[in-house]
């Protein structure tokens, strides 16, 4: 007696005498030998794609080395295994030649630019046909993207003149806004000579009201001076 488990992440297809009968649930089946049937188990669980180093030429004939991840899983058992021999080498190869496609439609700086886009841009083209032997692509990904040395030190090198550009572009707005800063507060003294007084007052105030520090006030003794002397006397009008 012939014995199957189909798992509760599992789907079986019966034959009998090589013809399709019904898609079986999770279970426990047995079949006498003389009845000539057979089930073809197949996973459901979702799993990932690896389509590793290809190396491809860019539209300006660059050699990159580029990794994809593909997440999917079969949605129809019987399209998987009816559709084609074998839907994850059919997925691979969808993905592969799609991939080819795309690089060598694209120059390196704009792959750089926008590896999203590409990822984006297999999984819309590679879904449809997925879906028409039961696969269902969930997402794709590009790993990593391999320059050649002499390629990737340029890069390098552009790239660290655009961020010391863009600091010197920060530093110099800073410079900008604290001279302006300055202008302001210069023409507001200018235009009000007393709110300086007030500034040095406050200082002074402040530092006060520190212990151990002695506060020298220029022009003083002038004040006391004025106050401690006794007003002139009015002179007489004459008749």
């Amino acid at each position: 007696m012939a014995k199957w488990t189909i798992r509760q992440y599992q789907r079986g297809l019966l034959y009998d005498r090589g013809r399709f009968v019904e898609l079986l649930p999770p279970g426990r089946y047995r079949y006498w030998p003389w009845q000539a049937k057979q089930i073809d188990v197949v996973d459901i669980r979702e799993t990932s794609q690896t389509v590793e180093g290809q190396e491809i030429l860019t539209s300006d004939k660059i050699g990159i080395r580029v990794t994809l991840i593909a997440q999917y899983r079969v949605i129809d058992p019987v399209k998987a295994r009816h559709e084609v021999e074998n839907h994850v080498s059919q997925l691979y190869q969808d993905l592969q030649l799609t991939l080819r496609e795309s690089v060598t439609g694209q120059t390196l700086e704009q792959l750089m630019n926008a590896r999203d886009a590409l990822s984006s841009g297999i999984q819309a083209e590679v879904a449809p046909r997925a879906l028409k032997y039961g696969v269902e692509l969930s997402r794709v990904g590009v790993k990593d993207i391999v320059l050649p040395g002499a390629v990737r030190s340029v890069f390098l090198q552009e790239m660290e003149a655009e961020l010391k550009g863009r600091a010197n572009l920060v530093a110099a707005r800073h410079e900008v806004a604290a001279a302006r800063t300055r202008a302001n507060t210069a023409r507001m003294l200018q235009e009000n000579p007393h709110l300086a007084r007030m500034q040095e007052l406050e200082l002074l105030a402040s530092l006060a009201s520190k212990s151990g520090n002695v506060i020298v006030i220029p022009g003083l003794e002038r004040l006391f001076a004025r106050e401690a002397s006794p007003p002139t006397p009015a002179s007489p009008e004459k008749p």
